[in-house]
Formats: structure tokens, C-alpha cells, sequence
């Protein structure tokens, strides 16, 4: 970094000078940066989608000017975005980014880029570079420009808000034209206040009524209102500025309303002598302004408080499941009677089953949007059909009801399709019929065309239970509704089941009917156009996971559920490999710097450091150390954060072994 005396009173000096435009301070900060870094050129970028477009630029270099646009890829700062921090080269050609279009067509050697973030979200960037190569920068050099980088997003949302709030003051002001505003003057040298008749409507006063300071602020309520009102009389008389505030004040029938005060001042030899303005209510407009508001952040709050719903339910519910597919996975492999091992097959198959239902119910967007991507391969629906049965079987009985499957003489098993999504449409319709039901039973009907029609598969489920309304059957296909609050709390539920059964029947091409009364009972329909397939005689054997050999290998793994670290030291054993536990981030850290491990296995949300603050700092010492992220957060965007942090690879929870194999294989093995 360049010598520069007192960097940081340099900066402060232009960031608070109140007498330059925001423009002129960006100019002084790329001016300041350039020198303080070593470098020629400073710009001011703004990245919308995979454009660069250049907004502020100092530079020696006459065609570099604002308004310019280039592909993001062709400029460093795409390294910048990535990496969401401040990155730097300072010899690119004896670099491995010597092969970067930048470096290619403009020859820039030394760059120094940070990014702008506004609200959270990416803007674009403050970089500065040079065609010659620089000393390499130290890291103050990286706090400097992530600071200024800090600024000007904090500034650029500010104006940002500045230039929408102006826009409405000029709605505003067109408003106030047509509106009827009244009038007001106090002369100072005199104490005499004068309001038009429109201001003593306003404040709900008799038109004798005679004002006077004390009484005019006290139509403000005390506190904020009041003090407001009070600063810009008082700014007003002892320095002249004018004013225009909105205020809420109380009229003399006790009625809250919002009005606009404007106020000008009239001097002599210096001196404040009279007051004058207008005012207007615009209470209205207020209300107005507020409802459109709420509605626009109740939509924004929605959804970030779903994306933030479903990310907690999401982990919450694959802690657990994290145990179960862990368990099971490893009872499979051992060596069990073929009893036991036919139900540990089928318990896994049910979990891992609903693993897969619940990451596509958690997704709702997906689901929302209709973007499910199904499966297709052969299925008997028969075996589906006696799953569920198997599944619901012991709420039935425990019911006293009957529960039962049957299928039409002409029916014919064997389809393709996607069976996880067949069996959770039908899980969902029987599991309704049973809960609804409280007397009679249940029963399951496979049906099928005949080889003369186009193929289709029918379940009709049909039970004898409560039924519904006209005006239920049209509300039970609505996301999170049910009959009414009282079903909630007698039945439980979320109100997503039937939703998202019509949700698959129709990414299917299917149709659903359903045929109900109050008293007596309930028959869905669901009929799908799917192809026969044929099926084999016998299910293929699952291939065991082979662990790898990591004798002499030292594993440490930061998990702070004490079920998942038996599940995980149950996997971990057949490799050989000496592992440690710690149940947190900083237990993590000083396990490192206490003794040398060859890989981490590093959970993400742990008490008192998270895995990803860990990682930063375990990173920084030991840089050779593989860690990858152990968590139960899997979205797309989730994993691309842990990767682009730099953890070495990522693995979802619930483990699978094999993924789990793989992965220490190639890293250790």
C-alpha cells in the first residue's frame, strides 16, 4: 500500500464534508483509494444480472468513462462477486488469472476490488487497478477498500431512498394544489397570529377563535410530535431556515389527523420578524400511503419469513431423520436375520420415502410454481397400494375401523411413472378417509383401462366418514385451509396434504373428483394417464457401502447432537480412522491448534460459533486442513454459500453412507 499519512482522517475528511455533492465525494474517494493503494485507475461499478456498467471513474485513460458496460466476466470483479469479499492480484500476468479476458485485451496487472452490497443484495463494486505490477498488499490495504466499499452502499441506499422519498413529496405537492390549504402568519415584533378560516377548520377551532404559540403546539401531542413541530419554529426564529414537516395533531374535538406544515421566516438586519406558512390536511393521503406500504412489506415480509420458515423446518426436521437414515443404513449392512433385515429394508425404504416428501413439501415455491420434477420408471402400484395400507393399518384398527384394498378383475399392475409421487398422492387421500372416519372403514380400489383404450390407472378411495359441504370441497384444495379452525383442533394438520395431491395430479396430466355429502361419506377419485411397463420378479440388491481404509487418518468432527455423533461414530468406525468429537465451533477450533487432524467434518448450526465462523478462522492457520461442510442445510443456494466460503465439499444430512464413503475416499484415501 502506498505511504499516506493518516489514512483514515483522509477518508473521514471526505465522507463528512457536507459542503461537496455525493458525486464529489465519490471523485475525492477514487482519488484518495488510487493513491493510497498504488494504483491509476478507481471506479464505481454497478453488476445488473451479468452486466458491468461503470458509474463513477478516475482514471488517466480518456476512453474510460462513465456509462461504459462490459460483460461481468471480462472484468476482475467477477472474482470479487464470487468471492463476496475484497480480492486482490498485484501481477496478474505471473498469476493464475494471466488467462483472464481482462488480462488479455486491457494487460491490467495490479487490482484491488471490493463489493457494494445494498439491502443484502449484491450491487456492484469499488475496485481500483493498474497496468503496471504493485507490491503486494498487505491486509489493511483490504480493510481500506472494503470501508470505502461500506460507505458507499450505506450512501447509494440512502439517495436511493432520498430520490423515492422526493418523488412522493412531488406527488405531494401536486396533490396540496388541488387540495384546500390554509393559511397562517405570527409577527414576531407584534405576538399577533393570524390563521384563515381553512386552518381554523383544520385544527376544529370557532371562527372567533384567537391563537396563540402555547396553544397552537399544543394541538401536537406530547413527545415526537410536539418536539418536532417546536425544533422548526425554534430553528426557524434563531436561524432563519424555513420548514416543511408532517405532523400528526389532535383537533379541539379530540380527532387525530396529519397535516403538512410549511413555514418560511421573514428577516430583518439578520433578525427573524415574522413567521408565515401554510398548512393541509392530509390525513387521507396518510392512510393511503400507509396501507400501500404495509401491503408492499407484508408481501416482502411474506416471503422472507416463508424462505426463513421453511430453511428452519427444513433443518429441524433432518436433524432428526439425520439418526434414522443413519441407523438404518448401518443396520442394512450388518448381518441380520432375514426377518429383521426385510423390515430394516422396508423401514428404510418408508424413511428415505419420506425424506423425499418432506424436501418437496419444504419447498414450497417449488411446488407453488409447479417445477416438481418427476421420476419414470416401472412401479407396481399393487405393492404401493399395500405399503400404505401396511402404514395406516394400525391407526384404522386402533379406530375400529376397517381398512381395506382391493382391485378390479381387470386390472393389470405394472406402470411407469414416479412411485414416491403415486404413493405420497395416495398416502395423503387414505390418510384423510381414515382420520375423517369414525365408524365403517375404508376402502382402496385399484382400477385400470382396457387394452382397447389409451392407458390410465384409477385409486379410488372411498370412506364412510363425516364427508363435506359444497363449500368444503372447494376450500380443501387451498394451501394451509381446512373445513374450519375446529378441524384444525380436532384433527391436526397442516392443510398442505390435498393441496399438494392436486399439485401432482395435474403435473401428472391427471384428473381428481371427489364425491362427498355431510353424514355420508367421502369417494375420491384420481386417474392417471401413465404407460405399462413390466416389472421384475425380484427387487436388485442394494449395493453395501465399501468403507474406505483411513488407518493412521485423524477425523475430527464438530456435531453437536449427541445421536448424530453415535450415528456418525457408527459410520466412521469400519474406516479405521482415529475421530474426535466437539459438540461446537470454538471447541473446534481449539481441538486444531491443540493437534493435527487430516480432515474436519464441520456441522453449521452449532451454540457458541457456528461451523461457518469456525471454518473462517480454522481456515486462516490451517489452510492444508480439508473441511467440508456436515449440515442439514441443503438448498442450492446453501451449499454454494459453504463452497464459495471455501469449504472443501459438502454433504447433506441425512447422511448417506455411500456419499459419505465417497467423499473421504477421495480426500483421505
Amino acid at each position: 500500500m502506498a505511504n499516506s499519512v493518516n489514512p483514515l482522517r483522509a477518508f473521514h475528511n471526505i465522507v463528512a464534508n457536507q459542503a461537496i455533492s455525493f458525486e464529489a465525494k465519490v471523485g475525492q474517494l477514487l482519488g484518495f483509494g488510487s493513491k493510497l493503494f498504488g494504483l491509476e485507475i478507481g471506479m464505481v461499478s454497478k453488476v445488473v444480472n451479468q452486466t458491468y456498467l461503470i458509474l463513477y471513474v478516475e482514471s488517466p485513460i480518456p476512453e474510460l468513462t462513465p456509462g461504459m458496460t462490459f460483460t461481468l466476466e471480462e472484468t476482475y470483479c467477477t472474482h470479487t462477486l464470487k468471492a463476496q469479499q475484497a480480492t486482490g492480484f498485484h501481477h496478474a500476468g505471473k498469476s493464475e488469472i494471466a488467462t483472464h479476458p481482462c488480462y488479455q485485451t486491457q494487460g491490467l496487472e495490479a487490482y484491488l476490488g471490493a463489493p457494494i452490497h445494498l439491502n443484502d443484495e449484491v450491487y456492484g463494486t469499488v475496485n481500483f487497478s493498474s497496468p503496471n505490477p504493485a507490491a503486494p498488499f498487505q491486509p489493511e490495504a483490504y480493510d481500506y477498500v472494503e470501508l470505502i466499499a461500506q460507505w458507499l452502499g450505506a450512501e447509494i441506499a440512502r439517495n436511493e431512498a432520498m430520490a423515492r422519498l422526493t418523488a412522493q413529496a412531488a406527488t405531494l405537492d401536486k396533490l396540496e394544489k388541488v387540495g384546500k390549504i390554509g393559511t397562517w402568519s405570527v409577527d414576531l415584533l407584534s405576538g399577533h397570529i393570524d390563521w384563515s378560516n381553512q386552518t381554523k377548520l383544520i385544527h376544529g377551532v370557532e371562527d372567533d377563535y384567537v391563537p396563540s404559540m402555547e396553544a397552537a403546539l399544543a394541538f401536537y401531542p406530547e413527545g415526537e410530535q410536539r418536539e418536532k413541530v417546536l425544533q422548526a419554529v425554534t430553528n426557524a426564529i434563531e436561524k432563519g431556515r424555513p420548514w416543511n414537516i408532517r405532523a400528526q395533531m389532535i383537533t379541539a374535538q379530540g380527532k387525530a389527523r396529519w397535516v403538512v406544515s410549511r413555514g418560511e421566516v421573514e428577516m430583518q438586519d439578520g433578525q427573524c420578524i415574522k413567521l408565515f406558512g401554510t398548512f393541509q390536511d392530509v390525513t387521507l393521503n396518510v392512510e393511503r400511503a400507509r396501507e400501500l406500504q404495509l401491503a408492499k412489506e407484508k408481501a416482502e415480509q411474506a416471503t422472507k419469513v416463508k424462505s426463513v420458515f421453511l430453511a428452519n423446518m427444513s433443518h429441524e426436521i433432518r436433524t432428526p431423520m439425520n439418526s434414522i437414515l443413519g441407523t438404518l443404513q448401518l443396520l442394512s449392512q450388518a448381518s441380520l436375520e432375514p426377518t429383521m433385515q426385510n423390515l430394516v429394508s422396508k423401514a428404510g425404504y418408508s424413511a428415505k420415502t419420506l425424506l423425499t416428501i418432506v424436501n418437496d413439501v419444504l419447498d414450497y415455491s417449488k411446488i407453488e410454481a409447479n417445477q416438481l420434477s418427476l421420476e419414470n420408471a416401472p412401479f407396481s402400484a399393487l405393492q404401493i397400494s399395500d405399503s400404505v395400507i401396511s402404514d395406516l393399518l394400525p391407526e384404522a384398527e386402533a379406530k375400529q375401523i376397517s381398512l381395506s384394498l382391493e382391485s378390479a378383475d381387470t386390472f393389470t399392475d405394472g406402470w411407469t411413472g414416479d412411485a414416491v409421487r403415486i404413493r405420497q398422492i395416495l398416502l395423503n387421500l387414505v390418510s384423510n378417509a381414515v382420520k375423517f372416519t369414525h365408524e365403517g372403514g375404508v376402502r382402496v380400489e385399484l382400477l385400470s383401462s382396457l387394452p382397447t383404450e389409451k392407458p390410465w390407472i384409477q385409486l379410488d378411495v372411498s370412506d364412510t366418514g363425516i364427508g363435506m359441504s359444497e363449500d368444503v370441497k372447494q376450500l380443501i384444495f387451498e394451501r394451509f385451509v381446512q373445513a374450519d379452525s375446529s378441524t384444525t383442533r380436532k384433527y391436526g394438520g397442516t392443510g398442505l396434504g390435498m393441496s399438494i395431491t392436486i399439485s401432482l395430479v395435474n403435473l401428472m396430466g391427471g384428473d381428481l373428483t371427489v364425491n362427498s355429502q355431510p353424514g355420508l361419506g367421502t369417494h375420491i377419485s384420481v386417474r392417471l394417464p401413465l404407460q405399462p411397463a413390466s416389472l421384475s420378479t425380484a427387487p436388485a440388491a442394494q449395493k453395501a457401502a465399501e468403507p474406505p481404509q483411513l488407518r493412521g487418518r485423524r477425523i475430527l468432527v464438530a456435531e453437536d447432537n449427541d445421536i448424530n455423533q453415535m450415528v456418525l461414530a457408527s459410520m466412521l468406525e469400519p474406516t479405521g480412522a482415529e475421530v474426535e468429537f466437539v459438540t461446537n465451533g470454538r471447541e473446534a477450533l481449539k481441538a486444531v491448534g491443540r493437534t493435527g487432524f487430516d480432515l474436519v467434518l464441520m456441522d453449521i448450526q452449532m451454540p457458541e460459533m457456528d461451523g461457518i465462523e469456525a471454518f473462517k478462522l480454522i481456515n486462516k492457520q490451517h489452510k492444508n486442513i480439508p473441511i467440508v461442510a456436515l449440515t442439514a442445510n441443503v438448498s442450492p443456494r446453501d451449499v454454494c454459500t459453504y463452497l464459495n466460503t471455501g469449504f472443501t465439499s459438502h454433504i447433506g444430512k441425512p447422511i448417506d453412507l455411500q456419499l459419505l464413503y465417497s467423499c473421504l475416499s477421495r480426500l483421505l484415501a
